[in-house]
């Protein structure tokens, strides 16, 4: 095998298979990536057995053949190569090794054969959705900051997607918060009760979806999900597991309505939580005529309280929040007027926005 690539080129590929693959792996082969030359270009392959990426990039074919090669250590030589450097990879199969070479610099790897790589097979699978990548970039950002992280409730640890006959929506929950948002549904679904997208793989495609302007092709069974878009392809398991009943915990009685600008809001809560326990992160809002006093308690008697306008005018109140909690929405909205919708109980409190009228957050009271 031998071929001629950028080094931009290869450098950016790279890079996508670098949370991928294991650092230290009990089986040796998944430290690799696979590399295969096809005409004028190349498919480098990741996995950890439960994900795989791929993806095809423009080369100069002078040999064929396929092997794989230490990710790390490739990814941080190709890292240092000058910018516009053309990179040369050949093997040696006498020696096991393959070759780098670009200005002055030659550099050489051990290589394991593909035979032992693990691939995930090749199947079709039932259900397809062409969709646009900043739809489903927003479907996934604008959610997963709130997935779960308890590997004793693995069902939480991803993002829950499911339709219905006007929607395809994406919820994920911690059991502290929740984030819905949703899309319209194109109609071409078929037998879709919903799917749990597993956590790495959802940071995962959140990345590839960076800056995409294409269509993306999804398509999903009931234990597998495929992603495609550009000339990166993304195969996952999914969670086999059943998401809870999430609209039963959405408030329907909240009637106490507050109304803030957000990027203000945000600062207020940053400023204040400052004081706060690392462990907790409390901020109590005092809410009142028009009014919040957002106010903050740490170790050693350390306190911050500020006050910031808003529009309210029910009974007074006082509630907690996980300041952190309350800061990833506010990053989400970023501007504009916002609304903090709650009850006289312990109800969770709603947060939507104007500006993203297809998302609702929810989140959690903390005990006084």
């Amino acid at each position: 095998m031998e071929f001629i690539v950028s080094k931009k080129e290869l450098f950016s590929s790279l890079s996508h298979f670098q949370s991928v693959v294991e650092k230290r792996n009990t089986i040796p082969i998944l430290s690799n990536v696979k590399i295969k030359t096809t005409t004028n270009k190349i498919e480098i392959t990741a996995t950890d057995l439960a994900l795989e990426i791929s993806e095809v990039i423009n080369a100069e074919i002078k040999g064929e053949g396929e092997l794989t090669v230490p990710s790390q250590l490739l990814f941080d030589i190709i890292r240092k190569a000058p910018e516009t450097s053309k990179i040369e990879i050949k093997n040696e199969e006498e020696l096991g090794q393959i070759f780098i070479f670009f200005g002055e610099s030659k550099f050489s790897l051990p290589y394991l054969s593909t035979l032992d790589f693990p691939e995930m097979e090749s199947e079709v699978l039932e259900n397809v959705i062409n969709i646009e990548a900043n739809e489903l970039s927003y479907l996934i950002d604008d959610t997963k900051f709130s997935m779960g992280i308890d590997e004793s409730r693995q069902f939480l640890n991803g993002i829950y997607m499911h339709q219905t006959e006007e929607n395809i929506i994406a919820v994920a929950t911690d059991g502290h918060r929740l984030s819905r948002c949703l899309i319209k549904n194109s109609g071409n679904i078929k037998n879709f009760d919903g799917i749990i997208i597993p956590k790495k793989t959802v940071h995962e495609i959140s990345k590839i979806l960076e800056g995409a302007e294409s269509i993306v092709e999804l398509s999903f069974s009931k234990t597998k999900i495929k992603l495609k878009v550009d000339n990166i392809k993304i195969t996952s398991k999914l969670l086999n597991a059943n998401f809870p009943d999430y609209e039963s915990v959405i408030p329907k009685e909240n009637n106490l309505v507050m109304n803030v600008d957000c990027s203000s809001f945000f600062e207020t809560i940053d400023r204040v939580s400052t004081v706060s326990s690392e462990k907790f992160r409390t901020v109590k809002l005092d809410i009142s005529n028009d009014l919040c006093v957002v106010s903050s308690f740490g170790q050693e008697k350390s306190a911050g309280t500020e006050q910031i306008k808003v529009k309210y005018s029910g009974p007074n109140i006082n509630i907690n929040f996980n300041a952190k909690y309350i800061l990833d929405v506010l990053n989400i909205f970023k501007t504009g007027n916002i609304s903090l919708t709650f009850s006289e109980n312990t109800a969770p409190t709603i947060l939507k926005s104007q500006k993203k009228l297809n998302s609702i957050y929810l989140i959690m009271q903390m005990r006084s």
